[in-house]
């Protein structure tokens, strides 16, 4: 009933690796997991100086590649940039742009101008987002280090445990439903804001402990994707699909639970197809309006 599209384009947003400050990651590992993963389309968004104008960094990967069987992978390039309120990535745009000094509505603005949209990643952590008045274009409800960074705590040696049997199960462990992002989506909505939800991997493969690699590319991406209506794999298209909302996030990893899933529909207008009683959720699906 729930059956994942065969024919949907996969992808990953928000993915991170050696033009960041805080990966030393290379560019043929990203591209060996994506081909792994199975995914169509992955969107590389390395941080940004503040005083930048220019290329983005990274943006010399843009393109497509080929992979096993000649399948292919759209590489695009966005940024993250710093602002006096928070993080912000910026999408589909034609260079960087200079941040310092900038604050949220004055960073979503500059984005604009360039073209493109703004969407505000981990809003309650990593510093936090402060600027909600202003008009970004979308929210992360999910950010995969997010669900790292909580895992670590008095559960931690449990969850070291976990992962020496099994790194799938101590995945899942950690995946739990985002409530308060899709909660303060779901107050952005009512309050009339077109506000479009996004999955964001924040995957910088620079996490290890005991010498195991606690976030690697490879099972980031299979864990949880944003799913876009099947068609060309271009990328104006695939920004298209983003910006309107017309993609879905699939948390994955919980593909084999399928059938225990319970379709719930919120007075915003979005459906969930949630797992253990709404603790978790196997499907994010956007508004249809």
């Amino acid at each position: 009933m729930f059956a994942l599209a065969a024919a949907a384009l996969i992808g990953v947003l928000h993915v991170h690796h050696a033009p960041s400050h805080d990966s030393e990651a290379p560019f043929s590992d990203v591209v060996q997991a994506a081909y792994a993963a199975g995914l169509d389309f992955l969107v590389l968004t390395e941080h940004v100086l503040e005083d930048a104008d220019g290329a983005l960094p990274g943006a010399w990967r843009a393109g497509v590649y080929r992979g096993p069987g000649g399948r292919e992978l759209l590489v695009m390039t966005g940024g993250e940039f710093g602002t006096l309120d928070g993080h912000l990535l910026g999408y589909q745009l034609p260079r960087a742009l200079p941040t310092r000094g900038l604050d949220g509505a004055q960073a979503v603005a500059a984005i604009h101008e360039l073209g493109g949209f703004a969407v505000v990643p981990h809003p309650f952590h990593y510093g936090g987002w402060h600027a909600w008045d202003a008009p970004f274009d979308g929210l992360e409800v999910h950010n995969h280090a997010v669900a790292l960074r909580d895992s670590v705590g008095p559960l931690l040696p449990l969850r070291l445990l976990r992962l020496g049997f099994s790194r799938d199960a101590a995945m899942r462990a950690r995946l739990d439903r985002p409530a308060p992002e899709l909660a303060r989506w779901d107050d952005l909505r009512r309050s009339g804001r077109r506000v479009v939800a996004f999955s964001g991997a924040d995957v910088h493969q620079n996490v290890s402990l005991a010498g195991w690699q606690i976030d690697p590319y490879g099972e980031v991406f299979r864990a949880v994707r944003t799913l876009c209506p099947d068609g060309p794999l271009a990328e104006a298209r695939i920004w298209r699909l983003l910006r309107e909302g017309r993609c879905t996030i699939r948390y994955s990893i919980f593909d084999a639970r399928e059938t225990e899933a319970e379709a719930v529909e919120l007075d915003t207008g979005r459906v969930e197809l949630q797992l253990d009683g709404g603790r978790r959720v196997l499907e994010i699906r956007q508004f249809a309006d």
